[in-house]
């Protein structure tokens, strides 16, 4: 409490506790949340489920059993919060009748003192979390799932009462068989605990069982309660009548009043009250002095005289320890005594101890009975006359005379009347105590019942309320939705409907408890009468789609079970939703759809959506196969951007970055190295998405591979030319130098060079003429490349026929011929001559086979072929890719080795 006061004076921001106590005094409100503040709320359903398991074994299900169905079952879960755990034993006891065709009365009478929390659990609503604290296997049975919460089943909310109620200010229930009671207690202190357990024993049935929390315990009072599962804190009640705390308001009478006489009682009652009266007359008068005690020595009851034994201090002082009150004597044995029959579990008599008292002493047999329930019964017999102690400050009193005779003899027959005249006083005191018992328990009982009364008075209003409030729902929503709907009873009769239903079949108000087979409709057949009918047996009926007599309109119809509240079907209800332009506007999408899908098809376009914020990218089917991946593969950003050629990847992230921050829409050109090996050129265009809570680019690729490819040939055709020109200078210098200085005139200069030209010419027509698809032998594409230097150098061909297709003459003639020239510039075809071998053949692994050697006689400068950078280089290892083959160049000791290996079938 004090925690949750200075939390209230920070949040207050007061400084002083008398501050905030004139807070409260003046401020309703601040009262009401200290209250709230002061409350814990803590429940589930089924808290501790094992100890709900024994419960369900130790208690619910034998009194399920022993009950009769004219009886009457009775339930108190005091403090019981937000109602979780009273409708937790309310399901037990309901599953612990399941199938039973009658069952008793049962009442669970649920109250706190927090008027929030009880408006919660009339509710019987909760989240749909606290489902999971339920048995799977008494969901279904007992729970309605609505959405994003629960309801209790009304079969269940209906056996409990929920009330404000204080366990220590406000009368208990009676005549109950079970009282749970649980993480209540451990917030009571102890004088509270004190006043709660004998208010709970009197409240339970003698067979009645108590359930506590995981930490809470019955304490000391061991007298009144019984365990009966100690692990799971269930307790049963134990025979006896103890001190309720419950103020008698006239248990003094006035002296003056005379004693009335017995009132007389018929029956068992009156039995019951003479047999009371007389045990206590016979324990009081007759019966040797008793005392019961616990294991620890505490005194539990005593019976009869004890002053003798025992020495009673004044009640500010009082101990409850019998070994610390026995008198000298006593008090020496009776430690010895009790441990030894607790021991042994026998009686055990300790003889002739003689017990000191202030005028004498006593001498007695104590006896030691043990008792089922642990304590000890003691009892005190007299074996000797009590003797008194000389006492030297006392002078005997001489012999008497007459007088003082007959004055003792008037005493004693006063004496003898005044005996009798209490006696009978305590008789009526007896009585009357009884009958004040019995009115006070009758007067309990009535309050009990009022309690009750007007539980199920609030239960009624709460429920009235929301009947009235389900009425006007149900009411707005007939009036307002364009649903035609017809619910109808078990037999196939009219309930209700909706106006829009009145489009379909002509109903009238008067036309409720028709059947609705008898009502012309629009409906093209009766198949909705089939489905109802299915519906009615417990069946589902599938939704489909059904069209009116005439076609122009057609309905979505679903016939759905209409339920009571303990779930019979009890009718149907068909619910029919106007689709006609829904269909058409599908229809008409669908149609631009593949008008669009078709027209990004033909133009091989990809549909792309980008999310900046998650980095996650969805991707059409066009857009895949441009990337030549799956879906799967897609899902992330990274996965695309390790697909774009690294020479553009930066270009790409850049002009994203850009478009992501607003700057300018995305726009950018890109190749992609497919996972096939092949290489794609794309141009992307993009936009961000305004309005959009989140960051999100939608755009579209499209393929600029054969532009690319064009522009790529013809930047190599050019280059080509500007190539072969410079060749075909450098190779006539090289034919005008060789044939001056073989030459013997001018007109045999012209003649060689004229004719080496010409040869030259004839080599390079026979890559451009040979376009059938016959094809045209390797030897002569040899002979065509080398024919105009066959004076320059020894040259030898070896190899067998080999045709060559169409496709793999010209990248070969070039690839030859770049050769030629080299050799013309740098090798043995120059100007110092040389020894030239080519060789082909075919290789299992690599196909088509052609080796070219030559060893000049005189070094020569390699120029750009040993370096590998000039255009020449360049363009064999591009007529190499278009061979789809393999070029490997080796110099070695003046040795030039070139080796091309590429797959060649033979041409037919």
């Amino acid at each position: 409490m004090v925690r949750r006061i200075e939390r209230r004076m920070q949040v207050l921001g007061t400084k002083s506790a008398q501050e905030y106590l004139q807070r409260v005094k003046d401020d309703e409100d601040e009262c009401d949340a200290l209250f709230r503040d002061l409350l814990i709320n803590v429940t589930r359903f089924f808290r501790d489920p094992e100890m709900f398991d024994d419960l369900k074994e130790q208690v619910i299900k034998p009194l399920a059993t022993r009950t009769s169905t004219n009886g009457e079952i009775r339930i108190w879960v005091p403090g019981c919060s937000s109602g979780e755990e009273a409708y937790s034993i309310a399901i037990l006891l309901a599953d612990a009748f399941r199938g039973k065709a009658q069952r008793p009365l049962i009442q669970i009478l649920a109250t706190d003192i927090d008027e929030s929390m009880l408006a919660i659990a009339r509710e019987g609503r909760y989240p749909i979390a606290a489902l999971a604290d339920i048995p799977e296997d008494l969901r279904d049975n007992y729970t309605i799932g609505r959405d994003g919460f629960f309801e209790i089943s009304p079969k269940v909310r209906d056996l409990v009462r929920f009330s404000a109620h204080s366990l220590v200010k406000d009368p208990p229930f009676s005549k109950l068989d079970l009282i749970s009671c649980r993480n209540l207690l451990i917030y009571f202190g102890d004088k509270l605990q004190q006043q709660v357990f004998p208010i709970f024993h009197y409240a339970l049935k003698p067979d009645g069982h108590l359930f506590l929390g995981p930490s809470e315990s019955i304490g000391r009072h061991e007298n009144l309660f019984a365990v009966a599962k100690q692990k799971s804190r269930i307790f049963k009640r134990r025979e006896g009548g103890p001190v309720y705390p419950i103020e008698l308001p006239f248990t003094i009478q006035s002296p003056q009043k005379k004693p009335q006489a017995p009132r007389r009682f018929s029956g068992s009652a009156q039995t019951s009250l003479d047999d009371t009266l007389g045990y206590r007359r016979i324990i009081e008068h007759y019966a040797p002095a008793t005392l019961i005690i616990d294991a620890d020595g505490a005194i539990i009851n005593s019976n009869g005289r004890l002053a003798k034994y025992f020495e009673f201090p004044d009640a500010s002082k009082r101990s409850t320890s019998a070994a610390s009150l026995a008198r000298p004597g006593l008090r020496e044995a009776l430690p010895q005594l009790v441990r030894q029959a607790a021991q042994t579990g026998k009686r055990v008599v300790a003889r002739a101890v003689n017990v000191k008292a202030e005028f004498g002493s006593q001498t007695v047999d104590v006896i030691a009975d043990p008792l089922a329930d642990d304590n000890i019964l003691l009892v005190f017999k007299d074996i000797a006359p009590f003797e008194a102690g000389d006492d030297l400050e006392l002078a005997e009193m001489g012999p008497a005379d007459g007088e003082v005779e007959r004055l003792q003899e008037a005493l004693q027959l006063t004496r003898g009347r005044l005996r009798g005249t209490v006696e009978e006083l305590e008789t009526a005191n007896e009585e009357l105590k009884s009958s004040n018992e019995e009115m006070m328990s009758m007067n309990e009982e009535l309050q009990s019942t009022n309690e009750e009364l007007t539980t199920v008075n609030d239960e009624l209003k709460s429920k009235v309320d929301e009947l009235v409030i389900a009425n006007s729902d149900v009411r707005n929503f007939f009036e307002s939705t364009k649903l035609a709907v017809v619910v109808l009873d078990h037999n196939m009769m009219v309930r209700t409907f909706t106006d829009a239903a009145t489009d379909i079949f002509p109903l009238v108000r008067s036309d409720k408890g028709r059947a609705l087979a008898n009502v012309a409709n629009s409906l093209a057949d009766d198949s909705h009468l089939d489905d109802v009918r299915k519906v009615l047996l417990g069946g589902v009926a599938e939704s489909r789609t059904i069209m009116s007599k005439s076609g122009a309109r057609q309905w979505a119809l679903n016939v759905l079970p209409y339920r009571l509240p303990d779930g019979t079907i009890d009718g149907a209800t068909i619910v029919l939703n106007d689709i006609t332009d829904i269909l058409q506007t599908k229809r008409d999408l669908e149609v631009e759809r593949e008008r669009l899908k078709m027209a990004l098809r033909v133009a091989r376009i990809g549909v792309w959506e980008y999310h900046a914020d998650t980095g996650r990218t969805i991707l059409d089917e066009g857009e895949l196969e441009l990337f030549g991946v799956t879906r799967d593969e897609t899902s992330d950003i990274e996965n695309l951007m390790a697909l774009i050629h690294e020479d553009d990847r930066a270009a790409v992230e850049t002009s994203l970055r850009k478009a992501i921050s607003g700057e300018s829409d995305y726009q950018a050109s890109f190749r992609v190295n497919r996972p096939d090996g092949t290489v794609r050129h794309l141009r992307g265009l993009g936009r961000l998405l305004a309005g959009s809570a989140q960051k999100r680019m939608v755009g579209v690729s499209f393929d600029v591979t054969p532009e690319a490819k064009l522009a790529e040939q013809r930047e190599y055709m050019l280059s080509e030319m500007n190539h072969r020109v410079k060749n075909l200078f450098a190779v006539i210098s090289g034919f005008v130098v060789g044939a001056a200085r073989k030459a013997k005139s001018p007109s045999q200069l012209a003649t060689d060079i004229s004719e080496r030209i010409a040869a030259l010419g004839r080599a390079h027509s026979l890559t451009q003429s040979h376009t059938e698809m016959s094809g045209i032998g390797l030897a002569d594409v040899i002979n065509g490349a080398i024919e105009p230097y066959e004076d320059q150098a020894d040259i030898s061909l070896t190899g067998p026929d080999v045709t060559l297709h169409v496709d793999k003459l010209t990248p070969l003639a070039l690839i030859l011929h770049e050769w030629a020239t080299n050799s013309a510039k740098y090798g043995a075809f120059g100007a110092s001559g040389g020894d030239v071998e080519i060789s082909w053949g075919h290789s299992p692994s690599d196909g088509l086979v052609l080796t070219w050697r030559e060893k000049p006689r005189l070094p020569q400068d390699d120029g750009d072929i040993e370096a590998g950078t000039g255009f020449g280089s360049r363009l064999i290892k591009f007529s190499t890719m278009q061979l789809d083959g393999s070029v490997d160049i080796q110099k070695e000791d003046g040795l030039w080795t070139g080796r091309l290996a590429f797959p060649n079938e033979q041409a037919g």
